[in-house]
């Protein structure tokens, strides 16, 4: 019976246990963003209690971000990182209890912008492995 859901689950989680740290990080952005995406919907649809279970879930994920920075490798990075989780998770408590969909939007603004940076940190990171592994030609005269 449950076997149709089991796959799909069963996929995801190979694909986390098999990722990079900053791949896994990448994948959390991108839960959240789904998450806040169904929140702002269900608010809109008139569902309170299944946009503030969305909320909850992003907030969990903001708080696991945040506890994930590495103050003495990021430095400053981290410190601005974790204002702005604390800054959105602040909002979506206060948007949880209320109907405020700018609230939810600003901090989807803020969670899409920080998805791509890490989108395009990975990209940037595997096109230099890739670089650095190809052989080069070398000619002679």
């Amino acid at each position: 019976m449950g076997t149709s859901n089991a796959y799909p689950k069963a996929y995801e989680l190979t694909k986390v246990l098999t990722a990079s740290n900053r791949e896994v990080l990448l994948y959390l952005y991108e839960g959240a963003d789904s998450l806040i995406q169904r929140a702002i919907t269900e608010r809109k649809n008139g569902n309170p209690a299944e946009a503030g279970a969305a909320i909850e879930r992003v907030i969990s994920v903001l708080i696991e971000l945040s506890c994930c920075l590495d103050y003495n490798q990021s430095g400053s990075l981290a410190v601005r990182l974790d204002s702005l989780y604390n800054y959105m998770i602040h909002a979506l408590t206060l948007a949880s209890g209320t109907d405020d969909l700018e609230a939810l939007e600003t901090s989807a603004g803020i969670l899409h912008i920080l998805g791509d940076a890490w989108r395009q940190a990975i990209a940037t990171e595997k096109n230099a492995k890739r670089a650095a592994q190809t052989p080069q030609l070398q000619l002679s005269a």
